[in-house]
């Protein structure tokens, strides 16, 4: 592949990694705008997170063998235009357009999500844990940044909060363009024996535990990223406030999206790392659970972004550390987005339920806390020096 290719298909992954999370979790700090409007439970509330997750994990499988039959350049590109019609469908669709809407955006980052590990495995082998410090950093300050914005837009010239979700359509669009020229990119398909299956991927304990790990450290960023705001209001911090600091909780995540991919890749394996990453995010949901001042929500706010950095980069690496070529890399992405994703579907909408049987947060603080120590179990099985096959 020449340079300008080169320099475009890395154009192309930092657009795509910027509309990952952008369209999605803006929600959470929009949530107190909708439900009235919608006329939404917390049950029906945490639904709005988990339709998305439930489209990662239904289409997930399909989009490696999606690439193999069309190329990656095609099927990225087209996805786009699914995630774009999604965000108009969601904004402007009126309320029945709303969930519908929703699990389109979901079905089109579904195909990002995979094929961003395979891209980088294939086209820059010898710079996985960099281009995915990269990417993963561009998805948490994206990330940051839309729940910055989410409630200042939708106060601003009557945008309300269709308009500040339909916003990200100036980012698509942007990725669309690149992409095109990138059409016909495909990925090196690897010899009949570089190629897994799915039913040696099922059998395999690296791929196992690549997943579980990729699921928790979903359920976890979801779940936050879905109720987050509602906690701290149930503690005394105002909307407008309760926003500020989602955004900090993404932005928290920034450093650690960088430097923990280009550290794992630095090593044989990733064993400590994980462990590290786990007990300081027990930590952090520990002071949202205990604290009842700014100082120590903040801090546990802060510590739990960084450890959603660090996981997501992580998972996203390990993918390429435990396969042998891009085949390999965007089979394993699949089933283990998809999979992981299943898992972490259920949590926002469970974690509602509670709530609105309980009217507190202890409880399902106390589970998210619970689900760090499947974390670092998983995280240790994943960073053992293997491939899956």
């Amino acid at each position: 592949m020449n340079k300008h290719k080169n320099k475009l298909l890395i154009a192309g992954i930092i657009l795509v990694a910027c509309v990952l999370r952008t369209p999605l979790t803006g929600v959470g700090s929009l949530i107190s705008q909708i439900r009235p409007e919608l006329d939404l439970s917390h049950f029906l509330s945490g639904m709005i997170t988990t339709i998305p997750l439930i489209a990662f994990a239904a289409a997930s499988p399909f989009v490696g063998k999606l690439s193999g039959i069309f190329g990656a350049g095609k099927t990225l590109t087209l996805s786009l235009f699914v995630l774009t019609a999604g965000i108009v469908l969601r904004s402007m669709g009126g309320s029945a357009g709303f969930f519908p809407g929703t699990a389109v955006i979901g079905i089109g980052i579904a195909v990002g999500n995979v094929l961003l590990p395979s891209i980088i495995k294939s086209a820059f082998p010898d710079k996985v844990g960099l281009l995915t410090g990269i990417y993963t950093t561009c998805i948490a300050i994206s990330a940051g940044v839309s729940s910055g914005i989410s409630i200042p837009l939708s106060h601003s010239n009557n945008f309300g909060w269709r308009g500040s979700l339909s916003i990200w359509v100036l980012l698509t669009l942007p990725a669309i363009i690149i992409w095109l020229p990138l059409w016909n990119y495909r990925t090196n398909e690897p010899s009949a024996g570089g190629q897994v299956s799915l039913k040696v991927l099922l059998r395999s304990p690296a791929a196992w535990s690549v997943t579980v790990y990729m699921g928790v450290q979903s359920l976890l960023f979801y779940s936050f990223v879905a109720w987050l705001p509602a906690i701290l209001q149930s503690k005394g911090i105002s909307p407008d406030s309760s926003g500020y600091y989602a955004s900090l909780y993404q932005w928290a995540g920034i450093p650690a999206s960088f430097a923990v991919p280009i550290l794992a890749a630095g090593y044989k394996d990733q064993k400590l790392l994980s462990v590290i990453i786990s007990v300081i995010y027990a930590a952090g949901l520990i002071l949202v659970l205990v604290s009842g001042g700014h100082t120590g929500l903040l801090a546990g706010v802060l510590l739990c972004g960084f450890c959603t950095g660090a996981c997501l980069s992580l998972a996203m690496c390990l993918i390429g550390l435990r396969t042998k070529n891009a085949s390999q890399a965007a089979s394993l992405s699949g089933i283990s987005q998809s999979f992981g994703y299943a898992l972490a579907a259920v949590s926002p909408t469970l974690l509602g339920g509670i709530y609105d049987s309980m009217e507190s947060w202890t409880v399902p603080l106390l589970v998210l806390i619970a689900m760090t120590i499947v974390l670092l179990i998983s995280g240790v099985q994943a960073g053992r020096n293997r491939t899956v096959c």
